[in-house]
């Protein structure tokens, strides 16, 4: 299996100089045998803005295969997260996607506004991805 790590290092340091859309669309564009690579940089990021920026590269690639990291990024603590993977498993809409959000209701918070504002999120997510499906525009 071939290693992106020289591809990934140097379009996010493209990223860190501020050419964000060249090394979005440039990431996009690796092949999808680089996604475990970009997941395990989506792990290792502290970074909220680079976190969320490596969601939206992996998700846009548009392969089931990255449903449960989307799934595990609905238990991030910033919201700026686990929306990206809200909107991440909505463009995904298939059977898999809809259990991982409905997996999430049972997430538990501290305080009541952030779970007011995740079920709702959350909720409107589901609708979204149940009427895609209905369509037949999801990737199913």
């Amino acid at each position: 299996m071939p290693t992106f790590a020289p591809q990934i290092a140097y379009y996010l340091e493209r990223y860190h100089e501020g050419d964000i859309d060249n090394a979005f669309h440039s990431l996009v564009e690796l092949d999808h045998e680089a996604l475990p690579e970009l997941a395990s940089e989506f792990r290792a990021a502290t970074d909220t803005r680079l976190r969320v920026f490596l969601l939206g590269v992996i998700w846009q690639h548009r392969q089931q295969s990255v449903i449960p990291l989307l799934s595990e990024a609905l238990l991030d603590s910033e919201p700026r997260v686990w929306k990206e993977a809200l909107d991440g498993l909505v463009t995904l809409a298939s059977r898999a996607s809809i259990q991982a959000l409905g997996a999430a209701r049972t997430r538990q918070f501290a305080n009541p506004r952030d779970a007011e504002e995740f079920r709702s999120c959350l909720e409107d997510a589901i609708q979204q991805a149940e009427t895609e499906i209905q369509r037949g525009t999801s990737l199913k």
